[in-house]
């Protein structure tokens, strides 16, 4: 009974740190991250009853419904870092034409805003407080791409005379950059399915050779095969992401 308290214990701490995680950086709502909260540990009740009580039962009862919702998680805030870095492209551009017509830049940015999707108008709204109050640097956002995009509206703001050109520029500059993102991203997910077909082909042999030669008499050789093919696998998962692909 005290194990499974301090593994409760341990598996709150850890979700109350993702989820302050979470909110600090302004990625999800705290209503959202209650419902969250409430549908995993639902989850983590219902598998405690009904797996055995046993002290890896336990562990798996509490920490795999906080995991699954971690990955989750992940997954969705990469997927809305890409939508918001589109949002704020067509917010350039938008900017861009109303400049165009004769309007300033900072009406034309509050015009703009204005006209966006009700999704992001907020943030968007955030990011142009920070830039009209730019010379005080309070409140800066935490997110890398957020302070590139306030200082850089910051500087257009402080140099109007240049300020279509380095709309475009930097309009430029994002949706190049997430077309690159694009397909290296395809590219590395071909890479890692082929990786995943290989390592059902390596189980296989390997239970072929085992139940034809056993495991005591190759043991060594089992052991040295199995090390090289892990050692290749987390390169190609986690050192791949650093190659620059050519695309």
């Amino acid at each position: 009974m005290l194990f499974v308290f301090v593994i409760a214990l341990v598996g709150s701490m850890s979700a109350l740190r993702i989820a302050h995680s979470l909110e600090s950086r302004h990625l999800f709502a705290r209503s959202e991250l209650t419902k969250i909260g409430t549908l995993v540990f639902a989850c983590a009740l219902a598998l405690a009853f009904a797996l055995p009580h046993t002290h890896a039962c336990a562990w798996f009862a509490i920490f795999s419904p906080i995991m699954c919702a971690a990955f989750s998680l992940c997954a969705r805030v990469s997927r809305r870092s890409r939508e918001f870095k589109r949002e704020c492209a067509s917010l350039l551009s938008v900017v861009t034409l109303k400049m165009k017509s004769g309007r300033a830049f900072r009406h034309s940015l509050d015009e703009a805003i204005a006209e966006s999707d009700a999704r992001v108008r907020a943030k968007f709204t955030a990011i142009a407080s920070n830039v009209a109050f730019s010379q005080q640097r309070t409140g800066m956002p935490i997110d890398s791409f957020v302070r590139e995009f306030v200082e850089e509206l910051a500087h257009i703001d402080r140099q109007p005379h240049l300020a279509i050109r380095r709309l475009e520029t930097y309009r430029d500059k994002i949706e190049i950059e997430e077309d690159f993102r694009r397909r290296s991203g395809q590219v590395l997910a071909r890479l890692r399915a082929q990786s995943l077909v290989m390592c059902g082909l390596y189980l296989a042999v390997a239970a072929f050779m085992i139940s034809k030669f056993g495991w005591r008499a190759n043991s060594r050789l089992f052991a040295l095969a199995t090390v090289s093919f892990m050692l290749g696998a987390i390169w190609l998962w986690s050192g791949g992401r650093k190659l620059k692909w050519k695309v």
